[in-house]
């Protein structure tokens, strides 16, 4: 009977540990798993919020694109841009009619959808103004990020710790290009391809610097090609291209102002000295 007592106890204390180990093993699958969903774009498994329990609208890809570059990367973030951009139409129209006393007419309701088709164009252009923006301070971040890449490069660190470093380092400089490597040193690590990772990246910032590095490295992937050098001349032409672009800005400026000197200098200066002849020449008409 004592034996068997013994007998059962480390049985039983070997399944415990059995069990805490085999439930170590399936905790981790299961974090892996839902990162791995989390990239790819799979959020069936998560809790459903409010703006999940609404109807889906589908965008098109151009839109799709434009959020990614924009920084909504939800899979949920074209629904929503959606049913913000139906709001605002809704909204629109609506607020046309009650200017109008909510005069049915035809000629006001062909007003009011005006209006709303008006509210949705200006919804598209902000999401276009926002991805250009972000797009912008990330070409002009991207030749220190490369200058970053050559010395991880150079000191023998691989392609997903280098993305890893170079993103916390460049947090504080340019939180959209860090967010952009954060995702691609994630992307690299999960998924089975890293052409795809990279391809992703550039597909996201629609950035030409940030294209020509992953073109870079792809080949560096495929053929054992080095990058470091690649890499410092892609940075060193991403620098004459801006000084580039500030030159043709600077070279713009007389264009632009001569408009306004014209309208606010010239023209006053002719008024001040044609008038008091003008003046003087209908004095002497009038007394004539």
């Amino acid at each position: 009977m004592i034996e068997f007592l013994q007998w059962a106890v480390v049985c039983l204390v070997v399944g415990q540990v059995g069990a805490r180990l085999f439930y170590s093993k399936a905790h981790q699958r299961d974090l892996v798993v839902a990162r791995l969903q989390r990239v790819n774009g799979d959020f069936s498994s998560r809790s459903l919020s409010m703006p999940d329990l609404l109807p889906s609208i589908k965008a098109t890809a151009e839109v799709m694109i434009l959020l990614k570059r924009a920084g909504f990367h939800s899979d949920s973030a074209a629904t929503r841009f959606m049913w913000v951009k139906v709001a605002l139409m809704l909204l629109s129209g609506v607020a046309w009619l009650a200017h109008r006393d909510f005069s049915f007419t035809p000629f006001h309701t062909a007003e009011a959808f005006v209006f709303a088709i008006v509210g949705g164009l200006v919804t598209e252009l902000w999401l276009k103004q926002r991805a250009k923006r972000i797009a912008s301070r990330i070409a002009i971040a991207t030749p220190d990020a490369l200058d970053l890449m050559v010395i991880c490069v150079e000191s023998g660190l691989t392609l997903e710790a280098m993305f890893s470093r170079v993103g916390e380092e460049m947090a504080r400089i340019c939180p959209e290009l860090s967010r952009e490597w954060l995702i691609t040193e994630a992307e690299l690590r999960l998924l089975g391809s890293r052409p795809r990772a990279l391809k992703q990246l550039a597909e996201r910032t629609g950035v030409e610097e940030i294209d020509n590095v992953v073109v870079a490295l792809i080949q560096a992937e495929k053929y054992g090609s080095p990058i470091a050098k690649t890499l410092r001349l892609i940075a060193s032409d991403s620098r004459q291209n801006q000084y580039l672009a500030l030159e043709e800005q600077v070279g713009k400026i007389p264009a632009k102002m001569s408009m306004p000197v014209v309208v606010l200098i010239m023209l006053p200066v002719v008024v001040i000295i044609v008038a008091p002849t003008f003046i003087q020449l209908l004095t002497t008409l009038g007394d004539l």
